[in-house]
């Protein structure tokens, strides 16, 4: 089926960050020059001429995109856009008690928090930091009204599937949602192998076997989570199962790197200078190619799906490629 559409974008603004995550580890010592990532600008005439095929979600990404300087103006001019519905952002949290308010003023709808460990001690050894410092910025993503504030978490087989149930409760006592994501084979693979990856339906029945029936929930999301509201406690839970239940068919999302490459997928090498393009013909220049983006989506839809949705090799880390 040919793919005339996309509509959602997910954007990474910077390579940097603040924690060292073990399957992430970003080098921050690295001195890029100013060139190197996109102008809010760039981005903003990006999106704009997305949104005239059909993009109106966009998330914004890193690194940890709040320590791009002045990342609200970003808020701001992709706010103004028409046919944008929902702009949204994917952070560590450790930042947003300095900054809540002002991204909420300029447009940000709701946050994703990434949070893999309850455990303090736990916590600090997979990231170097606290885990007290990301759970202020959810209160103040909450106090902002930044919802629904959803919780990611990375399950990682011998380190912390112990602490499935004590995110069902913490989704109860925060009044967040929980999503459980799967480790996936990208970015820095010396942390990788597939023994580590906790397939998502046994997280489920681990889950239903504590507390009872699962419902399907509707919720303001990615089409990649299946959510659930827990009937016995009204937790809301969501599954994102890359690797043991792919969803690829109709995939309509791009990720934008913070140098500026169009990527089709995570799970192929294929991507698209997007900033040479907008910065040698502007928005006119990106316009051209639009036929060429779509078309090579589709592409790499097939190739996916006639790979037996295998993950290919994969030169680039998350932390560059939007989270």
């Amino acid at each position: 089926m040919e793919i005339k559409h996309i509509d959602y974008l997910r954007i990474s603004v910077t390579d940097r960050c603040n924690l060292r995550c073990s399957y992430c580890r970003p080098d921050n010592s690295v001195k890029l020059s100013p060139d190197y990532f996109l102008r809010y600008e760039e981005i903003r005439d990006i999106v704009d001429v997305f949104s005239e095929y059909g993009l109106d979600k966009v998330r914004i990404t890193g690194g940890e995109p709040l320590l791009r300087k002045d990342i609200h103006k970003l808020i701001g001019m992709l706010n103004t856009i028409k046919g944008i519905k929902d702009i949204s952002m994917t952070t560590n949290g450790i930042l947003l008690p300095k900054y809540a308010d002002l991204l909420k003023d300029n447009g940000l709808r709701r946050v994703n928090i990434s949070l893999d460990s309850l455990k303090e001690d736990r916590f600090r050894r997979l990231t170097g930091g606290s885990l007290g410092d990301v759970l202020k910025g959810i209160e103040y993503a909450k106090k902002c009204n930044l919802e629904p504030v959803k919780i990611n978490v990375v399950l990682i087989r011998g380190f912390n599937e112990d602490e499935i149930l004590n995110f069902v409760e913490f989704a109860v006592k925060w009044d967040v949602h929980v999503r459980f994501i799967e480790l996936m084979p990208v970015g820095f693979l010396d942390f990788f192998d597939y023994s580590k990856v906790l397939p998502l339906q046994e997280v489920k029945e681990i889950i239903e076997k504590s507390y009872g029936e699962l419902i399907p929930f509707e919720t303001v999301s990615s089409k990649a989570s299946k959510d659930y509201m827990v009937k016995s406690t009204g937790a809301i839970i969501g599954f994102i199962s890359p690797v043991s239940i792919p969803f690829c068919d109709g995939c309509r999302k791009l990720r934008l790197t913070s140098d500026g490459k169009l990527k089709f997928c995570l799970r192929t090498e294929e991507e698209m200078d997007i900033k040479g393009i907008i910065r040698k013909g502007g928005k006119r220049g990106l316009k051209d190619v639009m036929d060429l983006i779509l078309e090579r989506k589709f592409i790499s839809n097939v190739k996916i799906a006639n790979n037996n949705y295998a993950f290919l090799s994969f030169i680039k880390p998350m932390i560059n490629v939007g989270g």
